[in-house]
């Protein structure tokens, strides 16, 4: 009985706080963050060729440090979590694992942890979501990220959790999006791929798909949904990355790691950067706000 009973309280605890969101968010449409990505630690196992933040430190953020960052930003509004890396689920403080990042934010309120993943380690924490980094098949994924595909698939066709995948599109993965979609629904069913695009964090690179590219990209991705396969992206979400037609940079989530707060990401106030910004959930979550359904629908589906 004393179980039901938390289990009870758990709950409309819960529902009261999607409450507070949800008048916050869409009727009273007060800017501030909602959304904390935390970099737990820049450690990879991986030397992908889009990415310059791993292993620079070996830096992993310690225990107490994350639950004060949590304990302050849920006293701001902050109720969604997403942990990020380096590679998040190689964390270490002592005998803290990820497991006990993710439980901590449950205990101070966080309604939904999310983690982004390479996919290649055990995935032994219990997110409410977990997004799976794969970005080709074959030669292409191995090029991008330097090891076989095999080594994450077999990983994760036995993860039990809630997951999707991430496809961030380059030069490289762009043509091979329908190739990679049919894959998906045919080995990995049920599972939605969330569609990115590389963004220059670093400066403008051969990795950064020209205007004529990203529209190529987009109408393979809008056809491909169009087609039932298992595209995550709204409708109005993919015309909005095509246009960069949405609002941002935005006030509605904080990115920090070991040097700091950053508004949106943590190449907040870079020109190049935002007009060429790639992150998908960012178109979806602002025309959410502006009452869009499909990415309401999107994003009641992974939340």
């Amino acid at each position: 009985m004393a179980w039901a009973n938390y289990t009870v309280t758990s709950w409309l605890r819960q529902g009261w706080e999607y409450v507070r969101f949800g008048m916050a968010f869409f009727v009273l449409r007060q800017d501030k963050p909602y959304v904390l990505g935390l970099v737990t630690n820049d450690t990879c196992n991986l030397h992908c060729i889009h990415c310059h933040v791993a292993n620079v430190d070996h830096v992993n953020m310690p225990y107490f440090q994350i639950q004060t960052i949590l304990t302050q930003n849920y006293k701001k509004g902050v109720r969604f979590l997403y942990l990020e890396g380096g590679e998040p689920y190689l964390w270490r403080d002592g005998d803290y694992r990820l497991k006990d990042v993710i439980r901590l934010a449950h205990d101070i309120g966080y309604l939904r942890v999310h983690i982004y993943t390479n996919g290649t380690v055990k995935m032994d924490a219990a997110p409410d979501y977990t997004w799976i980094s794969i970005d080709g098949l074959g030669d292409v994924y191995r090029t991008i990220r330097g090891i076989p595909l095999e080594n994450v698939l077999n990983n994760i066709r036995t993860y039990k959790g809630r997951w999707g995948i991430v496809y961030t599109v380059n030069t490289i993965n762009y043509r091979h999006i329908g190739e990679f979609l049919t894959f998906t629904q045919r080995e990995l069913p049920g599972i939605r791929v969330m569609f990115y695009f590389h963004t220059p964090y670093y400066g403008i690179d051969s990795l950064l798909l020209s205007k004529v590219q990203r529209v190529e990209a987009i109408d393979t991705i809008f056809e491909s949904k169009r087609a039932k396969l298992p595209v995550m992206n709204s409708f109005a979400g993919l015309k909005a990355m095509a246009s960069g037609e949405y609002f941002h940079p935005t006030d509605l989530w904080r990115v920090i790691d070991s040097t700091g707060e950053y508004q949106c990401c943590r190449a907040f106030g870079n020109p190049d950067v935002c007009e060429n910004c790639g992150y998908s959930t960012c178109a979806e979550i602002t025309l959410a706000r502006n009452w869009r359904m499909g990415p309401i629908s999107q994003l009641m589906r992974a939340y």
